[in-house]
């Protein structure tokens, strides 16, 4: 038994198409706009006072010629646009009309009707109708008595100079309408790598947006100030994670590398109050792959020198806290104690949030404190600052 097919690749395709359109004005609209999937008409757009009609014709079949002389999808089309001017849903002065097909056509009325733009030419056009309408075939003889119905050729010709067709040499192949949606974008540089997958998720949106109406029996619009409000929002939760730096095991630190740190400012700050060569040790690492992800995220993840500056700042005013509660209630402790105790509590457990995101991972806070530290704008030591310059001029 031969199996039957339930699909229709050719339906979803044109279903899909219309949200790859709708997606393009969103994109290319100005604040303020709306578009509509399946309300006005395929796709709408209405701008203050001015609107936009758009019948999208799109085939997945080899030699399919949309909007042919005799086809259903050319008189249908003038039908609907009658219809709406006609019954004062549009206004023929203000608005654009536009076949639109992925696929490339020859030369016919569909050309003849997008390139006229005056009465005389779409007078022509008008003829060029009338000799298609000659002994019709079935499927458009009611839509042809009523394109060209005496009482309607003043309201024909209007909608014949607003008419415009787009097809595959326009740019309304599904590819080329993707690339130019994206490049419409107001994508920031850091973003543009991730374009594909940010218009997909925006199209996730209006599909999710489009289906909602549609449920509780609304018109499908979507503001475009909505839509540009909920790409802002994509690009924030993809600049978090870009923000978020790596997890410590993916920066793997030699043996050979703790040893050439050994003898930095941050190394001996450290001795001054803690011999435990473990601690001192981890530390060493904290701060290596500090500075390994501190250049990674200011290439990759739009981190700028003022984001690590307050970063810092916001470490060091913390630090001061923690020092003087520490040397006030430790008074009657040994000096070298006070200051460990100044060292864990400032670098042990505490995640500092870096351009305005939380961080994961200790090591990048307890690295910055090091390199503070390295820099001797902070230590851990009650006296430090003294030690170290006695050290300096011993």
């Amino acid at each position: 038994m031969a199996k039957r097919s339930h699909s229709a690749p050719g339906p979803s395709a044109g279903y899909g198409y219309q949200f790859e359109r709708a997606l393009y004005w969103l994109a290319r609209s100005p604040a303020g706009a709306a578009v509509g999937i399946e309300t006005d008409d395929d796709v709408a757009v209405r701008n203050g006072t001015t609107s936009l009609l758009e019948q999208d014709k799109h085939s997945i079949a080899a030699g399919a010629e949309p909007f042919g002389d005799r086809s259903k999808d050319l008189w249908n089309t003038l039908n609907i646009w009658l219809d709406s001017i006609e019954e004062n849903r549009v206004d023929a002065e203000t608005t654009r009309f536009l076949m639109v097909t992925n696929k490339e056509l020859p030369d016919g009325l569909a050309k003849a009707i997008s390139a006229a733009t005056t009465t005389e030419a779409a007078g022509q056009c008008i003829t060029g109708l009338e000799r298609a309408a000659e002994d019709p075939p079935e499927k458009i003889v009611a839509l042809v008595g009523r394109v060209l119905r005496s009482e309607s050729r003043d309201t024909l010709i209007k909608v014949i100079q607003n008419t415009e067709l787009v097809d595959a040499t326009a740019g309304a192949a599904s590819p080329q309408v993707r690339a130019d949606t994206i490049a419409s974008l107001p994508l920031p540089s850091w973003a543009a790598p991730t374009a594909e997958s940010i218009l997909d998720e925006l199209a996730g949106w209006v599909y999710a947006r489009a289906l909602a109406a549609w449920r509780e029996n609304n018109p499908a619009w979507i503001a475009r100030d909505h839509f540009i409000n909920n790409l802002h929002a994509v690009l924030d939760r993809r600049k978090r994670n870009i923000v978020r730096e790596r997890a410590q095991y993916l920066i793997p630190v030699s043996i050979d590398a703790i040893g050439e740190e050994k003898g930095r400012q941050f190394v001996k700050q450290l001795f001054l109050v803690t011999e435990d060569p473990v601690l001192i040790d981890s530390s060493i690492r904290d701060f290596i792959r500090c500075n390994v992800e501190k250049l990674r995220l200011s290439k990759e993840g739009n981190i700028t020198d003022e984001d690590w500056r307050a970063f810092q700042v916001a470490l060091c005013s913390r630090w001061e806290k923690i020092r003087s509660r520490n040397i006030r209630m430790k008074q009657d402790h040994p000096p070298g104690d006070v200051g460990f105790a100044i060292l864990m509590e400032t670098t042990e457990n505490h995640r500092e949030r870096l351009a305005g995101s939380a961080t994961d991972e200790v090591y990048l806070t307890a690295g910055t404190y090091h390199l503070l530290a390295d820099l001797l704008e902070l230590g851990w030591h009650p006296e430090y600052a003294t030690i170290i310059q006695e050290a300096a001029e011993a």
